[in-house]
C-alpha cells in the first residue's frame, strides 16, 4: 500500500512527529529480513505489536499519510504465519480492522483491546503452541508513547521463542520525567525495568556523571540479558532524533537469542545509524 493509498479521513490517523518516518523504515526493514530469513528454518512465524496504534499515521506539518507498523508488517513479502494487533484504544483497534481487513481474508490476524500489561495472559495464549514437528518464533514490537510497558509483561512473553524490537523511550519519558520517577513512591520505572534498586544504582551513576539515557538503557539490557537474550544487545541500539533539534527522542533496541538475528540487526542499523547515541 502506497503512503496515500487506501488513507480514510473517517478512520482515527493518530499525528506523528516527521522522526516517526525513521522507525517505520527500521520496522519495515527487519520484519523483512526476518520474516524471509527464518522462513524456512521456523514452521511458524509471528508477529505481535503490543501498542499497535491505528494502522496508520499522519506526518505533522506535512499532513502525509504513512502506513504504521501493522501495515508495514502484513505487506512484507514473505507473510507471517499470524498477526497479533494490542492496542488499549478501541477507536485505534476499530480503524485497524478496517485498514486490515483486506488482508484479514488471507492471513490470520488477531485483535486484542486493551493495556497489554494486563492483557498478556491473552496475547500469549494467541500464540501457537509448539512441538517437534511445529516450531514457532515470534517477532514482538513494543512501540510505546512513555516507560508504560511493564518488564513482567517482556518477561512472560520471553517464556516462548520471542524476538524483541522495543522502543526506550528515554529521551521522551525518562529523561522528562526523572525527578518525578525518582520518588520512592513512584513505580513507573519500578515497572519498566522490573527493579526496585535502581535508584540507588542511578544515585552513583549521577556522580560519575553517566547519562541518564546510558544508564536507563543498560539497566534495561542487562535485565534482558539476565533472560537469557545475548550480550550483542548492549551498546548496540539506533537512536532516533528530531529533525529539527537534532535531539534524542527515543532508542530501537533489539533483543534476540539467536546470533541470526543480529546478523539482520547489524545489516538494519548499517542502514539506519546516526552518530552520537549518548552525546
Amino acid at each position: 500500500m502506497s503512503q496515500d493509498e487506501g488513507a480514510n479521513t473517517n478512520l482515527k490517523t493518530p499525528v506523528v512527529g516527521s522522526w516517526a518516518k525513521t522507525k517505520y523504515n527500521i520496522v519495515r526493514d527487519y520484519t523483512s529480513l526476518f520474516s524471509s530469513g527464518m522462513k524456512k528454518l521456523w514452521g511458524q512465524r509471528i508477529y505481535i505489536d503490543l501498542y499497535s496504534g491505528a494502522g496508520q499515521s499522519v506526518i505533522e506539518k506535512t499532513n502525509e499519510v504513512v502506513d504504521a507498523s501493522p501495515l508495514i508488517a502484513l505487506q512484507v513479502n514473505d507473510s507471517f504465519n499470524k498477526y497479533i494487533f494490542c492496542d488499549n484504544d478501541e477507536d485505534n483497534i476499530d480503524s485497524l480492522k478496517i485498514r486490515t481487513e483486506s488482508f484479514s481474508k488471507i492471513t490470520d490476524i488477531q485483535y486484542v483491546l486493551g493495556d497489554c500489561n494486563e492483557k498478556i495472559g491473552e496475547i500469549t495464549s494467541l500464540i501457537p503452541e509448539a512441538s517437534k514437528g511445529n516450531t514457532v518464533l515470534t517477532f514482538c514490537f513494543v512501540d510505546p508513547y512513555s516507560l508504560c510497558v511493564e518488564f513482567e509483561t517482556i518477561k512472560k512473553l520471553s517464556a516462548k521463542f520471542v524476538d524483541f524490537l522495543v522502543l526506550l523511550a528515554f529521551g521522551m519519558d525518562g529523561k522528562r520525567n526523572i525527578q518525578h520517577y525518582v520518588k520512592d513512591n513512584n513505580k513507573r520505572i519500578d515497572n519498566f525495568l522490573g527493579l526496585t534498586d535502581w535508584r540507588e544504582r542511578w544515585n552513583k551513576a549521577q556522580d560519575d556523571r553517566v547519562n541518564l539515557v546510558k544508564f536507563l538503557a543498560d539497566e534495561f539490557t542487562n535485565q534482558m540479558v539476565r533472560l537469557g537474550y545475548l550480550e550483542e544487545a548492549v551498546d548496540n541500539f539506533i537512536p532516533i532524533r528530531s529533525d529539527e533539534k537534532n535531539l534524542p527522542l527515543y532508542y530501537l533496541a533489539f533483543y534476540s537469542r539467536n546470533k541470526r538475528g543480529y546478523d539482520f540487526w547489524k545489516k538494519v542499523k548499517s542502514r539506519n545509524t546516526e552518530k552520537g547515541l549518548f552525546d
